[in-house]
């Protein structure tokens, strides 16, 4: 069977007090210069995380004279955007013509670059490309720009849109907001808009959230509207006036969702003009720009509730391919928060996203979100009685709830797996689990192997009532977490943690981020086992995210103390009702865009503000974020769609649009069947896909990743499959592995996250036997994605290379993430590929990697076979090890 080995990858840099300091001459991007010392920078590879600290600067007639007087060992030019101006430029060409060593430092990222032949090249092009751009602008601003004809191209015509949008953006503050408790707050009419007319929802935290800020806004102004894109049940019956718009299409494809801005826009502005509101809250919905184009053109204050990019939602938990037109979708996410006056947001970890990407801290309230403590409330006896008759439970019976998505990081392999366990040690143990998602396959199959079902009630995914109602019956809730998650920030705010505090039952939760803060005070599994427990203000108890066993612990300790469930049940319901209910959170918005009166439009920093934790600081920041990204978001896993099906068709379909969807050259240019009876090194299998592949053909096979999550989904994907493999977590700039092991090395999309590259091409050529293969495949910098997607449409068009190195702008958006990590990506030349793999012979390189909706338009007649080779995003290296 497989193996399983655990080293320690190598995280740490070497020890500064071995490097002796060096002296280089620090260049401001006002050309001024300092001596700056370190003990690091001469060490530096390629592209690295270092904070420098601005020496004391003075003019200088020659820069290059100060090198020689001072015997300094290098020059650092400063940039304050992401590309190097003339000036620069010609500076950096006479220093590598002396053959010292360049650097670029972005102080904001606090990130340096070595400049050498091949970056300095790379870097003019990107001066020449934006010098281009900007030359085509100004012509364009001769001619008035106007709304563009029905006719007009797609993209043109939406991004002629959103580029006077940009032009254009004012927020206008909410004046007027009268102290809490006066009624009216604000004197007008108050409009809450939402547009997502494909989005035909019923229950959930988003359709609750909808409703009851409503609720409590409608409180606040003389007369209130809901526009809405469809029919939302609960504003009924809450009274609320609610105008559903007819839908602007009959299909939902990207393309109808960003027209129906036009359409949102024609509808709505007459009336905007003549019945002028006090201000509209909008719930960002995807492609959404027709409130902020109103509130812009009409001068109208703009409030904007955000609760994470619905855009990486769909990448990750829809379909797996996000939008054709994403960037217009981010375009138009990025304007409604420069338009805004104020956001809402529920968690610190959205804000700082937000900030992250230069909108302004001050303008941003985090507020949790909340519950209803007259619709969430205790049953009566006789409701729960009556409830629990239905289901063939009664009052004899402990019944434990859980409400939610079966999705990854909602801690469904937790769930699953401590069934069981609690079953057996509580024989009256009943469960009630609301909701639906890709894991709940997980939990039916642990109710068919313990023979449960008649202890388990799972109705699926209720109307918000109906699920309200349910959950009377229940004595503890449960909202377990995967361990993943306890590696990163949480960024949630789940509302069915507020839901269950309002019940007043009792709570195992996971220690996790806001909803450990919320169930703050709390007791702990091992504080059930005391006979003298004593509850004072503890609203919960708290375990540590995925450890299963304290889970049951929990579950099971709280369930033979029916007096610890009603104190701690009693003390979570006041918590609700004294500080997490929908009037509060209401009240607490309105409170902070009034204090913001005269403070919006002070210039604040572009760039976040970090503190890195004392126990990190010794570790290779670059490394920590490729761990932190893909022990959370494993590679691949995000185009996994199936609900309830088997864990190896889950693998089956990573594979399915792997290899016949997104790559369906892998197969011949990788050369999976070609290693039979070979030993095979792959450095960064991800879910184990491709190794796989090597595997079924007759090879070897070895796994070397420093991600756990990677490894176990590997070994996971191998079992399934009845494959034998060697899995081990290690650092391929330090491999564990003797001289001339392999007879194949393959790594694919890896080598160009790790700070040290070439060091991982030595490791390669160290462990390979003489006559053995490399292959290799990393990020082609000659490629669509590169100079349209990246330097065009994120650089130039969203602004971000105005605050931002092309580097910085990769690691944001070039892997999927919902974890805030950003890894380090590089592109590379295919002259400069072979030239560091200049040791090795038989060097063959392969432009590969273009989908058929990726091409210009105009292209698009052409076969994307032909077109990969000249414009994809893949550079696969083959080589190898000379035999002497």
């Amino acid at each position: 069977m497989d193996e399983t080995k655990s080293m320690e990858p190598k995280l740490r840099e070497p020890d500064a007090a071995t490097k002796s300091v060096q002296r280089f001459i620090y260049v401001s991007d006002m050309h001024e210069i300092g001596i700056l010392p370190s003990t690091r920078i001469s060490a530096f590879t390629e592209r690295h995380r270092i904070k420098l600290d601005r020496p004391a600067l003075r003019s200088s007639s020659g820069i290059l004279s100060e090198v020689e007087k001072n015997k300094a060992s290098g020059v650092i030019i400063e940039m304050q955007r992401g590309w190097p101006n003339r000036r620069d430029l010609m500076l950096s060409r006479r220093v590598l013509k002396t053959g010292l060593p360049l650097y670029y430092y972005w102080p904001r990222e606090e990130a340096a670059e070595v400049i050498n032949g091949h970056r300095f090249l790379s870097m003019a092009w990107m001066f020449l490309y934006i010098t281009a751009y900007r030359i085509f602008q100004n012509i364009q601003r001769i001619r008035p720009i106007e709304d563009a004809d029905e006719d007009a191209d797609f993209e043109t015509r939406h991004e002629t849109r959103l580029k006077i949008l940009r032009n254009n953006i004012a927020p206008i503050p909410l004046e007027g907001i009268g102290p809490a408790g006066k009624n009216p707050r604000i004197k007008g009419a108050g409009v809450y808009l939402r547009t997502d007319y494909w989005a035909d929802i019923r229950s959930g935290g988003s359709y609750g959230h909808t409703c009851y800020v409503a609720k409590e806004l409608a409180k606040t102004v003389d007369s209130f509207t809901c526009i809405m894109g469809s029919h939302f049940e609960l504003l009924d019956v809450f009274g609320l006036h609610q105008v559903v718009l007819d839908p602007p299409s009959a299909f939902a494809h990207e393309t109808d969702i960003l027209e129906a801005n036009f359409y949102y826009y024609d509808r709505l502005k007459f009336s905007f003009e003549i019945f002028r509101p006090a201000y509209i809250y909008e719930r960002l919905v995807p492609g959404s720009f027709a409130g902020t184009r109103l509130c812009q053109e009409l001068k109208i204050p703009y409030l904007v509730e955000y609760n994470g990019s619905e855009i990486v939602m769909r990448r990750v938990f829809g379909d797996g391919k996000g939008f054709e037109h994403e960037l217009l979708f981010q375009v138009a996410e990025r304007l409604a928060f420069q338009q805004a006056t104020a956001i809402n947001v529920v968690s610190e970890a959205i804000r700082d996203s937000l900030v992250g990407n230069g909108i302004d801290r001050k303008k941003i309230f985090v507020n949790p979100n909340c519950a209803d403590p007259d619709v969430y409330t205790p049953g009566t006896s006789d409701e729960v009685n009556g409830l629990r008759h239905d289901l063939g439970w009664d009052d004899n019976h402990i019944v434990i709830g859980f409400v939610g998505t079966f999705g990854g990081w909602h801690g469904i392999e937790v769930l699953a797996e401590a069934l069981p366990r609690i079953a057996e040690e509580v024989p009256n143990a009943r469960f009630l689990l609301i909701g639906k998602g890709n894991l709940q396959n997980l939990i039916i199959e642990s109710l068919d192997c313990h023979n449960l079902h008649d202890k388990a009630h799972m109705p699926g995914m209720l109307p918000q009532q109906e699920t309200a109602h349910l959950m009377k019956i229940c004595d503890i809730f449960v909202s377990p977490h995967h361990r993943d998650m306890g590696t990163t920030k949480f960024f949630g705010s789940p509302t069915k943690v507020f839901e269950y505090m309002a019940m007043g039952a009792g709570i195992v939760a996971s220690d996790l981020e806001q909803i450990g803060e919320v169930l703050s005070p709390a007791l702990r599994p091992s504080d059930l086992s005391q006979t003298d427990l004593e509850v004072s203000g503890q609203r919960a108890v708290l375990c540590k995210p995925g450890d299963v066993d304290e889970f049951v612990s929990a579950v099971v300790g709280l369930a033979k103390r029916p007096d610890i469930i009603k104190a701690l049940g009693v003390n979570a319901r006041q918590a609700v009702i004294g500080q997490y209910t929908w009037s509060r959170h209401v009240e607490r918005f309105l409170d902070f865009a009034r204090g913001l009166d005269g403070t919006l439009y002070e210039e604040t920093p572009n760039g976040p503000e970090t503190e890195t934790p004392a126990e990190d600081r010794d570790i290779d920041p670059l490394k920590k974020e490729i761990i932190d990204q893909w022990d959370n978001d494993p590679c691949g896993s995000h185009y996994a769609t199936l609900e309830g099906e088997s864990r190896l068709e889950w693998f089956r379909e990573v594979e399915q649009f792997r290899y016949e969807e997104f790559g369906p050259w892998m197969a011949e240019t990788m050369e999976f069947a070609n290693h039979e009876g070979e030993n095979v090194l792959e450095i960064g299998s991800g879910m184990g896909a491709d190794l796989t592949r090597f595997a079924l053909a007759g090879a070897t096979v070895t796994d070397l990743d420093m991600s756990t999550g990677h490894l176990k989904l590997a070994r996971e994907n191998f079992d399934l499959r009845n494959l034998e493999g060697t899995f081990i977590r290690g650092d391929a700039e330090d491999m564990p592995f003797e001289d001339d092991t392999f007879d194949l090395v393959y790594t694919n999309g890896v080598i160009h996250h790790t700070p040290n590259t070439l060091q991982v091409i030595k490791e390669i050529y160290r462990v390979l036997k003489p006559g053995g293969k490399v292959i290799c495949m990393v990020y082609a910098e000659n490629s669509i994605q590169y100079w349209r997607n990246l330097v065009l449409w994120q650089g130039l068009r969203q602004g971000q290379l105005l605050d931002l190195s092309i580097g910085e702008i990769m690691s944001r958006s070039v892997e999927i993430s919902e974890t805030g990590a950003r890894p380090l990506v590089k592109v590379y030349r295919p002259k400069q590929l072979k030239e560091m793999f200049r040791d090795f012979t038989d060097t063959r390189i392969y432009h590969r990697q273009l989908m058929p909706h990726e091409p210009p338009k105009l292209l698009r007649w052409l076969p994307v076979s032909l077109l990969q080779k000249i414009m994809g995003w893949n550079l696969i290296i083959k080589a190898r090890k000379p035999l002497s």
